[in-house]
C-alpha cells in the first residue's frame, strides 16, 4: 500500500512539474512569438577563415567558462577538412573567446540560447539561407559530445563528401524514428527545399529538452527523410557483427556487456552460455534499440575507432562512474582522462539531483 501511494505521488509530482516547466514554458514561448521578434540572435560577427568549398558546418557551442579542448579539436578538424564554420554561440562571449572563434570560423552567430541547440540550428539555418549562399553540403554539430582528434577530420570529410541527401552518424528507432541531430549533414538540395526552410521558420524555440527532441529532432527527421533520395548512415550495428563474432572467451564477453548501458543491459545467466553468434546478435539488438551513441558508443570506439563520446553518460544513469573509467582506459582518450572524469563528477547523476531537478529529469525536461 505504501509503495503504491509513493508511486502515485511521484507520478502526480511529475505531472505538476511538466505542467510548470514544460507546458507553461511552451505557452510563454508561443506568447512571445506573437508579440516579439522570432529571432534570438544578439549579434553576428565575421570570421577570418573562409574556404573555397561550398561545404558549411553550423556548430552549436555552449562554453560559457571558456572553449574546451574537445571544441578546439572539432574546430581544428573542420578547418583541416576545408569546411566553412558558422559558430553559433548560445551565451555571452568575452573578447578572448570572440577572437579565438574569429580565427577559426567564417561567421559567428551570438544568440541568447532560446530553444537551446535546436533554437540555434533554427536561427543560423534561416540566416544562412537569407544570405543566398550556394550551399553544397551543410553539417549540423553541437558540443554535447567529446571530440577526439584521431579520425575526426576523416569523419567530417565523410559528412561533407557524401552524395546522399542525408548523411548521419546514427539513426534512432526508439519510439519515433529520427536522425540523431548532434552530428549529421544534408545536401544543398535539401537545404534549399521549401519544406525544409518552412520547418525552421515554423519551429518554436522552447527551453525544454522534451520539446527539442519531440518537436525539434523528431520533427526535423519527419521533414527531411521523405525528401531524401538517399540516406547514408555511417555507424550501423550490423557493421560490428564480424568484430563481435570474434569475442570468444567469457571474460571478454562480460567486459563487453558492461559497455551496454545499465537500463538495457542483459543480466540473464543464459548470456554466459550462448554461442558467439548468439551473443553478437544480443549486442547488436541492444545497440540498435535506442540512442546509439549511448547504447553502443564505447563499442564503436573500441572496434570502429569512433572519435566521439557523449558527455551525459553518467548524468543519464547510463553507466556508473567506474564503468566509464574502465571503458575510457580501454580506448585512446588522448590524455584527457582526468578532464573527462572531472566533467562527469561535476555534473553528477540525474537520479541524485535535488527533488525538483530530479522530477524535471525524469520528465525529460532537462
Amino acid at each position: 500500500m505504501f509503495v503504491s501511494l509513493k508511486f502515485l505521488l511521484f507520478h502526480v509530482a511529475r505531472w505538476v512539474v511538466r505542467l510548470r516547466y514544460h507546458d507553461a514554458v511552451v505557452f510563454l514561448a508561443r506568447l512571445k512569438l506573437m508579440v516579439g521578434n522570432k529571432s534570438s540572435i544578439v549579434s553576428i560577427e565575421s570570421g577570418s577563415v573562409k574556404h573555397e568549398s561550398r561545404n558549411y558546418a553550423i556548430f552549436l557551442i555552449y562554453q560559457p567558462n571558456g572553449i574546451s579542448w574537445y571544441v578546439e579539436n572539432a574546430l581544428d578538424s573542420l578547418r583541416e577538412a576545408a569546411i566553412n564554420v558558422v559558430a553559433v554561440v548560445n551565451h555571452k562571449v568575452d573578447a578572448e573567446q570572440l577572437r579565438y572563434l574569429k580565427e577559426r570560423s567564417k561567421l559567428i552567430v551570438i544568440r541568447n540560447n532560446a530553444g537551446f541547440d535546436m533554437g540555434g540550428f533554427r536561427d543560423s539555418t534561416l540566416y544562412l539561407n537569407s544570405l543566398g549562399i550556394d550551399v553544397e553540403r551543410l553539417i549540423y554539430i553541437n558540443d554535447s559530445i567529446y571530440f577526439f582528434k584521431a579520425g575526426l577530420t576523416g569523419l567530417f570529410s565523410r559528412l561533407a563528401d557524401s552524395q546522399s541527401d542525408i548523411c548521419a552518424l546514427f539513426e534512432n528507432w526508439e519510439i519515433h524514428y529520427h536522425i540523431q541531430s548532434f552530428c549529421f549533414s544534408i545536401s544543398g538540395r535539401i537545404f534549399r527545399n521549401v519544406k525544409f526552410q518552412k520547418f525552421w521558420e515554423n519551429y518554436l524555440p522552447v527551453n525544454s529538452r522534451l520539446w527539442a527532441i519531440n518537436k525539434g529532432e523528431v520533427g526535423l527527421s519527419r521533414t527531411i527523410v521523405p525528401l531524401a533520395e538517399a540516406i547514408d548512415i555511417i555507424y550501423r550495428p550490423n557493421n560490428l557483427r564480424d568484430c563481435l563474432n570474434e569475442v570468444e572467451d567469457l571474460d571478454s564477453r562480460m567486459t563487453l556487456a558492461r559497455r551496454i548501458p545499465i537500463p538495457i543491459r542483459d543480466q540473464s545467466s543464459e548470456f554466459c552460455t550462448m554461442t558467439n553468434t548468439e551473443a553478437a546478435q544480443i549486442f547488436i539488438s541492444k545497440i540498435g534499440s535506442g540512442s546509439q551513441i549511448h547504447t553502443g558508443g564505447f563499442i564503436y570506439m573500441k572496434y570502429k575507432n569512433f572519435p566521439l563520446m557523449k558527455r551525459d553518460l553518467l548524468f543519464r544513469d547510463q553507466f556508473t562512474v567506474d564503468e566509464i573509467e574502465e571503458a575510457l582506459m580501454e580506448v585512446d582518450h588522448e590524455g584527457h582522462f582526468n578532464e573527462i572524469m572531472t566533467d562527469f563528477r561535476k555534473k553528477g547523476r540525474a537520479s541524485q539531483l535535488p527533488i525538483l531537478k530530479r522530477l524535471q529529469a525524469a520528465s525529460g525536461i532537462i
